[in-house]
């Protein structure tokens, strides 16, 4: 690839080959650091868009959105967005982050744009779990060593072994890679690989379930193995016609709910979250149930004050301090609601709680015709961010909100690749070279 190729006769019309596969092992890059920490997944976020406006190619990428539900719904949800920031009221500071926080949903058509390959969003997926494995690692390592460049817990968390990030992050990642890995060895199974491998990832899978109910504490990452559970359970069933996935899926499902129940940690973490809910009038604002219940109520009295458009884009911190109790409540209360449908319900009104519901539909849409390896972990990644969006605003936080559009984006391209755009030969991007693969 030379300078001379930016500046080709059909630049706007078809990707530069070569950049086109830079954009690829980007992707793999970002989905690789994502678990890691924020700061690589920034810098490689910046260069993958970079990266992508040199490549060119837009009318093929817009030809490829326009029949993808998916793509069309994420930029649906964006333009709406973008549009509230015009009749936002708050300062310009909480507006441009909001933009900023809000437009990394464009990993899903990028995603879509640029895996157009089964063997990309494979290494993808793959990298992904890569930095799972290592961070499940490190997690154990963690117990018996509290090494030089681990997470730095304060002294009441000295028995919470997570590595990156946040516990909270680190939980709900872990149950999706419970499930990601619970497929590898489903996909042993199906390719007539060897005994012991589909069993390496059976013992990962009970791993990354011990590690959510023993050493790293918090009450979402218990919620969302158990939805995650449920997920496997009823696909097995449902949809595989194979008796050998049933009874594996029934027992790793059975051998899980026996762990949880035999863990004190989860015990104690919703004993806790009972007596938060039962004293929340009493405590409110020192219990994190009584805080969110509290943000709620005020969430509602904005949405009914301003039903269809909101109150615009970055409008939150300011209109709940107008509204909240106590100087103290704004200080704890203006970040977020601690759920996502009244984040953007407060900010955009009902038409963009309609937008992010019709986006979350559309991402169970399209994977439907996943097959059933990529279905347990697609399914169980959208089941969790529903899970996530109602105890937390994680399209709001920089490494959730890269990670749930990334990876819907990497199964929405393998599950919708076979479209009208890919039907033209001059307009089917350069990496498609297995078109028509469901991935």
């Amino acid at each position: 690839m030379t300078p001379i190729a930016l500046f080709r006769s059909d630049f706007f019309r078809r990707p530069e080959p070569t950049l086109l596969n830079w954009c690829g092992w980007l992707v793999v890059a970002v989905a690789f650091s994502v678990p890691l920490g924020s700061a690589t997944s920034n810098v490689l976020g910046g260069a993958l868009l970079l990266t992508l406006i040199a490549t060119g190619g837009y009318l093929a990428h817009w030809q490829r959105w326009r029949v993808h539900p998916f793509a069309l719904a994420t930029l649906v949800l964006l333009a709406l967005i973008v549009v509230g920031a015009t009749y936002s009221n708050a300062p310009s500071d909480e507006i441009r982050r909001a933009l900023t926080k809000y437009s990394r949903l464009l990993y899903a058509p990028i995603a879509i744009a640029v895996l157009t390959d089964e063997r990309w969003r494979r290494r993808a997926l793959l990298a992904w779990m890569l930095a799972m494995l290592i961070t499940l690692a490190l997690s154990y390592l963690h117990i018996v060593w509290a090494f030089p460049f681990g997470k730095l817990h304060l002294p009441h968390e000295l028995d919470d072994h997570f590595v990156f990030k946040h516990h909270i992050t680190q939980n709900v990642m872990m149950s999706v890679f419970f499930v990601a890995a619970f497929a590898e060895a489903w996909r042993c199974h199906l390719a007539g690989k060897q005994a012991a491998r589909g069993w390496a990832w059976i013992a990962v899978a009970a791993a990354a379930a011990v590690n959510i109910l023993y050493f790293v504490h918090g009450r979402a990452g218990y919620v969302t193995l158990l939805v995650n559970l449920i997920v496997v359970a009823f696909l097995a069933f449902a949809t595989a016609r194979d008796t050998r996935l049933r009874i594996a899926a029934a027992a790793l499902a059975a051998i899980a709910l026996i762990a949880a129940t035999a863990s004190d940690v989860v015990r104690e973490r919703f004993h806790t979250a009972f007596s938060e809910v039962e004293s929340s009038q009493e405590q409110g604002i020192k219990t994190s149930i009584g805080q969110r219940m509290e943000y709620a109520s005020k969430s509602m009295e904005l949405v009914q004050a301003r039903p269809v458009l909101g109150w615009g884009a970055g409008s939150y911190a300011m209109e709940y301090c107008r509204i909240a109790e106590s100087p103290e409540w704004c200080k704890i209360g203006s970040y977020n609601p601690h759920n996502q449908f009244l984040f953007l319900a407060v900010q955009f009104g009902g038409l963009g709680l309609l937008a992010l519901v019709a986006w979350l539909l559309t991402a169970g849409w399209v994977m439907r015709t996943l097959p059933l390896g990529d279905k347990f972990v697609g399914y169980s990644l959208l089941a969790t961010l529903l899970v996530h969006c109602m105890l937390d605003s994680p399209l709001f936080i920089v490494t959730e909100g890269t990670w749930y559009p990334l990876m819907l984006g990497i199964f929405a391209a393998g599950a919708y690749c076979k479209n009208q755009a890919l039907s033209s030969g001059d307009a089917a991007p350069a990496t498609a070279s297995t078109e028509g693969h469901s991935g």
